[in-house]
């Protein structure tokens, strides 16, 4: 029985980072393409009906019989942005219309982002910032010269009538999609209180806060945002991206750091797995002896499944992960277009002319062969299956624990995609889950980055689908052990990691 990769053809990260330091970014010179006089009511039609077509033409979930509301919400997506052109008449209605659109989708692998790295709306604040605590927005930040602000830690109860959870959902929610993952309120909840340039969300006027018991009125004052509007925004909820390292303690512990997986053959993350891969097999001895092992999966948006298999053979053995196979996927739909076709072929081309990993070559020469066939056929679907029907395999024979010492994977809110695919594998041979809730997939998989007409933005379409994986939609991973406090703290997550040692 094969196992499917996640090849990460586009690694689009899955942490909205482009988009949300884009909109922070200080506004740049007027010869930029974003600044340049347009129709912005025209530009968002075509933008709007390419991004449809590009999705009825390449997304697997337009054909999908187990998804009959996907084209009538792709439809509903375009409707709502042609309505809003109609009032469109600068940039802010163009993006956040089409961020909208993207979002209604509620999947974090289709994405949009801005071909103009640098650009960014103003921001506007009423002089504080709120995030949340558990299920509560409350006062993070504030401008201390503002005495009519809301104290630190204050909890929102409503705006101009609109109770705190449903205005959340109206304001955040709408233009980032999947409202309902506690990583999407953890990454997002700041923007409550914040608008770049958004003519589809009004600026309240009167908010209700609680503090010490007492509840109180306050009239909010809108304003342009400090300057150390992003230092602010990084000390709220600040993200690890820690280097790729495999660290030795003296306990002898093992760390081993890996903030992605991204497998782009050209990229600068490719040589650097393969390196820490070929330490590992080095140090597989220790490893193995070792008290325990932490794989360190903070920052990491996904990319291909590839490294996170390898990393498992180090550790634990092909025999022991055959013993303990995970659910097995059933099969993969292939959406049979010329755009799939192609994206594939070229990371084909990438991977022959950098004498790629020979499994990564069979997965994507498999891929094309089998998308031109269908094509050929007039099928929407080429299906890879499995090579045997687990109904039929015989039980594997029992394996040795190579493994001595417990290996825990510590997670946070950025994981999803390929990094999810980890999880799930590491967690069925054995590791333990420590941190804070992953991100969460849906089960089209496998993204490319077309550039809208206008040149301005290019959007992430699925190009596959995934039929019976054991973790469902959006589902998230949750840790065994949540470990509460700065997760950008290494010296405290390894402290909070060795508290959970056996004695």
């Amino acid at each position: 029985m094969k196992r499917f990769l996640t090849a990460g053809v586009a690694c689009l990260a899955m942490t909205g980072a482009t988009q949300a330091l884009a909109q922070e970014a200080p506004a740049v010179e007027a010869a930029k393409p974003m600044l340049q006089p347009r129709d912005w009511s025209a530009t968002l039609v075509e933008d709007a009906t390419a991004l449809h077509a590009v999705m009825i033409d390449s997304h697997p979930g337009t054909h999908d019989p187990l998804n009959p509301q996907f084209r009538a919400r792709l439809d509903q997506g375009l409707a709502t942005a042609l309505e809003r052109a109609k009032t469109t008449t600068d940039a802010g209605g163009w993006w956040w219309a089409l961020r909208a659109y993207v979002a209604s989708f509620e999947d974090g692998h289709v994405q949009i982002s801005m071909t103009q790295r640098d650009f960014g709306f103003p921001t506007r604040w009423p002089g504080f910032l709120t995030v949340y605590r558990g299920a509560d927005q409350v006062v993070a930040n504030r401008d201390d010269a503002d005495a009519a602000a809301p104290p630190l830690g204050a909890r929102l109860i409503d705006c101009d009538g609109v109770n705190a959870a449903t205005l959340s959902e109206q304001r955040i929610g709408q233009f980032r999609g999947r409202w309902f993952l506690e990583a999407i309120k953890t990454r997002f909840g700041d923007w409550m209180f914040l608008n770049a340039e958004n003519p589809w969300q009004t600026e309240m006027k009167a908010c209700r806060f609680e503090a010490d018991g007492a509840t109180r009125t306050y009239a909010l004052d809108w304003r342009a945002t400090p300057d150390d509007l992003s230092d602010r925004r990084t000390k709220l909820m600040p993200s690890a991206r820690p280097d790729f390292a495999l660290k030795h303690f003296d306990d002898g512990g093992f760390w081993i750091s890996t903030p992605s997986f991204n497998s782009d053959p050209n990229g600068d993350i490719h040589p650097k797995l393969t390196a820490l891969i070929a330490d590992m097999k080095t140090k597989q001895d220790a490893l193995r002896a070792a008290p325990y092992v932490v794989l360190d999966l903070r920052g990491n948006g996904g990319g291909s499944s590839h490294w996170s298999q390898l990393m498992a053979q180090v550790l634990w053995g092909d025999d022991w992960m055959t013993a303990h196979p995970e659910p097995a996927i059933e099969s993969v739909d292939w959406r049979a277009s010329d755009g799939n076709i192609a994206e594939i072929s070229a990371f084909l081309d990438k991977l022959r002319a950098t004498n790629g990993q020979p499994e990564l070559i069979a997965w994507a020469e498999n891929a094309v062969n089998g998308m031109k066939a269908a094509q050929a056929a007039g099928q929407v679907y080429w299906r890879s299956t499995n090579d045997e029907d687990p109904a039929d395999a015989a039980p594997p024979p029992p394996a040795p624990q190579l493994m001595a010492g417990r290996v825990y994977v510590l997670t946070d809110a950025s994981c999803g995609s390929a990094c999810l695919d980890a999880v799930d594998l590491w967690k069925t041979v054995g590791a333990v889950q420590v941190g804070r809730e992953t991100s969460a997939d849906t089960v089209y998989m496998e993204i490319r980055e077309p550039v809208l007409p206008s040149g301005l933005a290019q959007i992430a379409v699925p190009m596959k689908v995934y039929r019976g994986r054991a973790r469902g939609n959006n589902e998230p991973q949750r840790p065994q052990y949540v470990i509460e406090g700065d997760m950008t703290d290494d010296a405290a997550l390894l402290a909070s990691i060795r508290r959970l040692q056996p004695h």
